[in-house]
């Protein structure tokens, strides 16, 4: 290498496996074995490799490495929305999981839009993830009818359970709803409006259904108030707050998702109704300031972490060649009761 000119910035190189091997006075397949374990090297070689690497500062390619196994140790996760708290727990724990296992995540957000998500699929597929794990923003995964070759191991997680060819993980939705209702009807209210982002989605259509038949078993079935809200928290209060100025307006707001429940809150403050005061509420989806602020917010939480952990798993299994048929699982959710609910004073 030649020396750099005066006032000339000196150029350096990165390492390579070849430098380490002259360093330690070795074969560059004895520096390869050394570093991947592959084969058994004599301690003494063994000691001036690692004393070349530490000296030269060499770092493996693992890009290269990687390609040269057919493998990129990196896996795709798309979600439809970052910022929600149940899609951010979800990717929080799978990429925990990723780092146990030597893997790499990819994340996406497909802003809750078919065609978006679509492309993100594709950036993907083109930095050769080894596979997927997708919360589709509806239920199904436009991509696969795209001209983009085989998907790797895909799991879906929350929409599109049962979708023909994947593993799909989802909560309980309708034991879900069903609980969160009759805890309401437990409390005397009888004027339950549930507020969904969209009733289309198979998650939400659960989610309804579990309402109903608890409205169906108290004998109130013919009061369901089911609202289509919108995919974001603005539309959710506009709707909210619509129901809210009705003359009969109800006595208890079934939120069935975050954004739902964050457009409900808002609404009520906007009519000036008080929780729980006024009106109760309870919520799909838990998050930490549902326990911090006054009041606290019942919520039926979905198990988020056992989700990921499921399907971290199922891919893992796709990935070693495992499972012939695809895996449907369901998971239940839980209820946290808190301030937000509580008994009814009058019959409406």
């Amino acid at each position: 290498m030649s020396k750099p000119k005066r006032g000339e910035p000196r150029k350096t190189r990165v390492p390579t496996i070849q430098d380490v091997a002259r360093l330690a006075k070795v074969a560059p397949a004895t520096v390869s074995n050394v570093l991947n374990g592959t084969r058994p090297v004599a301690e003494i070689r063994r000691e001036r490799v690692l004393a070349a690497v530490k000296s030269l500062g060499y770092r493996p390619n693992a890009l290269a490495a990687s390609l040269r196994r057919k493998e990129t140790r990196t896996i795709g996760v798309v979600v439809p929305e970052i910022t929600n708290p149940f899609f951010a727990a979800l990717v929080h724990r799978i990429e925990e999981l990723a780092g146990e296992s030597d893997y790499q995540i990819l994340l996406a957000s497909s802003n809750e839009d078919p065609k978006l998500e679509a492309a993100r699929i594709r950036t993907l597929l083109d930095r050769r993830i080894d596979g997927l794990i997708v919360a589709p923003s509806r239920d199904e995964v436009e991509a696969v009818s795209h001209p983009i070759g085989a998907l790797p191991p895909t799991v879906l997680v929350d929409r599109g359970f049962g979708l023909a060819g994947f593993d799909t993980i989802a909560a309980d939705n309708i034991d879900g709803a069903y609980r969160g209702c009759k805890h309401l009807l437990e409390l005397g209210h009888r004027d339950i409006a549930m507020i969904v982002m969209d009733a289309k989605l198979a998650n939400f259509a659960d989610r309804i259904a579990g309402y109903r038949r608890a409205l169906e078993e108290a004998g109130a079935a013919k009061r369901a108030r089911v609202v289509t809200g919108g995919l974001d928290v603005e539309s959710c209060r506009a709707a909210v707050e619509r129901e809210l100025r009705r003359p009969n307006r109800p006595t208890a707001i079934f939120a069935a998702s975050y954004a739902a429940t964050l457009g409900a809150i808002r609404a009520m403050r906007a009519v000036g109704l008080e929780l729980p005061q006024d009106i109760s509420l309870i919520g799909i989806d838990d998050s930490d300031w549902m326990a911090v602020l006054h009041p606290y917010i019942s919520a039926v939480a979905q198990p988020v972490e056992e989700m990921a952990t499921e399907a971290w798993r199922l891919l893992l299994q796709r990935l070693a060649g495992g499972n012939a048929k695809s895996a449907r699982i369901r998971l239940h959710c839980t209820l946290h009761v808190r301030e937000s609910t509580r008994a009814i004073e009058r019959d409406r």
